[in-house]
């Protein structure tokens, strides 16, 4: 009788490409996550523009302020740290409105002493909200926000 020979079982590869792809899907996500801005940096001078809009008409602009993210009463919101209290992820929109005669949360919106609130009516009648775009886009994380380097920022209050 002839000796039987045993093959040595036959190997999938399956397992291997996943693992391949599974790490590079990890270095890939890595690479991106590490390679977004954090915010400026002490000694960066960023500028977004922005305006306030009620009911469709702009309104003056705002007076100068102080501060790491603050306006020259130029409507550009002016963002450049001189510590690291005030750099990155914390010089924000909301550091810029503290600063500001200017108050604005989902429902409200005061302009010096004025409110606008949402429901409140328009001199065409009409109702208005509050609403806050970044480059044309609604923001409901105003406050938390970090203007980048030439973003435009509004205000609106309005139908």
């Amino acid at each position: 009788m002839r000796p039987q020979h045993r093959t040595a079982p036959r190997r999938s590869w399956g397992p291997w490409i996943a693992a391949a792809i599974a790490v590079v899907a990890v270095v890939s996500a890595t690479v991106m996550v590490s390679s977004q801005p954090t915010g400026p940096r002490v000694g960066d001078h960023w500028h977004a523009p922005f305006k306030v809009v009620i009911c469709g008409e702009r309104t003056p602009p705002l007076p100068a302020t102080e501060g790491d993210v603050h306006t020259h009463g130029d409507d550009v919101i002016h963002v450049h740290p001189h510590s690291r209290d005030t750099a990155g992820r914390n010089a924000t929109i909301g550091a810029f409105l503290k600063t500001t005669p200017l108050e604005v949360t989902t429902t409200s919106l005061t302009i010096k002493t004025k409110v606008y609130r949402n429901g409140d009516r328009c001199a065409d009648g009409r109702a208005g909200t509050v609403i806050v775009l970044v480059n044309g886009k609604p923001r409901s994380d105003v406050l938390s926000y970090t203007p980048t380097d030439g973003d435009q920022i509004e205000f609106r209050f309005g139908p």
